[in-house]
């Protein structure tokens, strides 16, 4: 991986699994990191591990499918860390149980896209403006095969990786 010396980076969901591991390795190059994801015990884990490199770090608690969590998380990095050079949507959720969508709790299924795919926009939505400023800026977004194959049982997670992908 290139330096990330002088560069902030954002990584949403990073509380644990591949979250955790896109900020480690993203400390590992140098960036400064912004972490957000709902359960501010998972965060102060990721905490742990990364600022045991000397990696300056903000963590800050919220929903990705939330636009005052959101701009929560933005407003407190930048105030702390300086401008978003790099955001990796990372935040998903891919529901509790298989169900056939009939069987699905509506709100539920709701709740699946609202994260998957609301959370994206509204992190990008929020970034795009200091980075189309500066002239430079990357964003990823983690995403699934089963946006491109359907997984029996998970519509919702389905639904909304494929719309991601586009």
């Amino acid at each position: 991986m290139p330096s990330l010396e002088g560069k902030v980076a954002l990584v949403t969901g990073a509380g644990r699994g591949i979250g955790r591991a896109v900020a480690a390795s993203l400390a590992g190059a140098g960036a400064a990191l912004g972490i957000t994801a709902r359960t501010e015990s998972d965060l102060s884990e990721t905490v742990a591990q990364v600022r045991g490199r000397g990696t300056p770090t903000v963590a800050v608690p919220g929903d990705a499918s939330v636009p005052a969590d959101v701009d929560n998380v933005i407003l407190a990095v930048e105030r702390q860390l300086g401008p978003i050079h790099l955001l990796v949507n990372n935040a998903g959720i891919a529901g509790s149980v298989e169900r056939r969508l009939w069987e699905e709790d509506r709100d539920e299924w709701w709740r699946i896209v609202e994260v998957n795919l609301r959370g994206p926009m509204l992190f990008a939505h929020a970034v795009l403006p200091g980075m189309v400023s500066r002239g430079r800026g990357y964003i990823v977004n983690i995403n699934s095969l089963a946006g491109a194959r359907a997984l029996p049982g998970f519509s919702a997670y389905s639904v909304s990786k494929a719309a991601l992908s586009e």
